[in-house]
């Protein structure tokens, strides 16, 4: 017994320094819903991953260096709750964000994989709570936008740097570097963002410029830039919203120049609203509409979403979407239902639950 009770000792004190060192919380989202989709004669249904929010598992830490300094981290992967597939499976890890960075008076400096401006601004105020019913969010990925909450968000090879706040105001700026055929042309597909947001009471306004810098002779298709252009690839974005408590509104507009062919602009502008319908529950409406002069195509959609809140981590959704493609036939809203043709309209329908850990 006084053997046992001398390792258990031991061990105490040598685990003791590592666990006072050390920060880490585990979280994530688990979110999974039933999906019915059509367009013309085709039809889809079945269970899906990610209908508010995609699904993740993640670590993130932090280390007090003293003085008002720390240090953090953040490693976070997409999980599909519906297959079989996790972190490690099917593709890799699958990283959503994984960085390390300082944290103190002068605000955040991080490198990695990150969220740029635009992730978070885009999920701020768009009302359709982005996937899979967002039209919003369908539009400017057709053209190409890096300022969305989706992949073109996630930065590689990137320095990230968010301020203080400035009574409201923070402003959030990243640099990813392509880290391709350096020696011809060291900036070749480099991307920069920067946005500044004011948030105060029930206004909050937001605004973000992004470019790419190209070359066709270095720079091939890609996530941010497009094949065999010359042309700095350039866009706006701008976001608002107000809450009057009986509904907050919200409103989007966003530019891409040089967005999939040179010399073609495309926007895509949207409007959404928020109205509470008791203390748990609220609906959500939105409407966006396209266009396009890539393919001369113009488009728009809107949403109808129920939320439910059963705590304050579950949440139970639903909701119905329709697109008008007019002559566009790149635009759908479940994943499994693409490939309409032209002047076809897509519509989807939602059910399910959302639950943060």
């Amino acid at each position: 017994m006084q053997k046992k009770l001398i390792a258990l000792a031991v061990a105490g004190l040598i685990s003791a320094p590592v666990f006072a060192q050390s920060n880490v919380t585990v979280y994530g989202i688990a979110d999974v819903y039933y999906g019915f989709g059509k367009y013309d004669d085709n039809k889809f249904n079945g269970i899906e991953s990610g209908g508010i929010a995609g699904s993740r598992l993640g670590f993130k830490g932090s280390e007090d260096l003293g003085n008002g300094l720390k240090a953090l981290f953040t490693l976070e992967y997409s999980i599909d709750l519906d297959k079989n597939e996790g972190v490690g499976t099917a593709g890799g890890l699958r990283a959503r964000q994984q960085f390390v960075g300082l944290q103190g008076g002068f605000g955040f400096v991080g490198a990695g994989r990150q969220y740029a401006p635009g992730y978070f601004y885009v999920a701020k105020y768009d009302t359709s709570a982005i996937v899979p019913l967002s039209p919003y969010h369908k539009f400017v990925g057709a053209n190409g936008s890096n300022i969305q909450a989706g992949s073109a968000s996630r930065i590689n090879n990137s320095i990230n740097y968010i301020s203080p706040d400035f009574g409201g105001l923070t402003v959030n700026a990243i640099y990813g570097f392509n880290e391709v055929n350096q020696d011809e042309n060291r900036t070749a597909g480099d991307l920069a963002q920067i946005g500044a947001q004011y948030n105060n009471g029930p206004l909050s306004v937001g605004l973000i410029y992004s470019q790419v810098k190209q070359d066709a002779s270095a720079v091939t298709a890609g996530t941010y830039a497009i094949a065999g252009s010359d042309e700095t690839k350039k866009e706006w974005f701008v976001g608002a919203s107000y809450d009057f408590k009986v509904v907050k509104v919200t409103g989007m507009y966003n530019s891409v120049d040089d967005a999939r062919v040179d010399g073609d602009t495309n926007d895509v502008w949207a409007l959404g609203a928020i109205v509470p319908v008791s203390a748990a529950g609220s609906v959500r409406l939105s409407y966006a509409a396209a266009d396009n002069d890539t393919d001369d195509t113009d488009a728009d959609g809107w949403t109808v979403y129920y939320f439910h809140s059963l705590s304050k981590r579950t949440t139970l959704y639903t909701g119905y979407a329709r697109i008008s493609n007019d002559d566009a036939t790149s635009h759908s809203l479940l994943a499994s239902t693409a490939g309409q043709g032209a002047d076809e309209n897509a519509s989807s329908f939602v059910v399910g639950v959302n639950h943060t850990f």
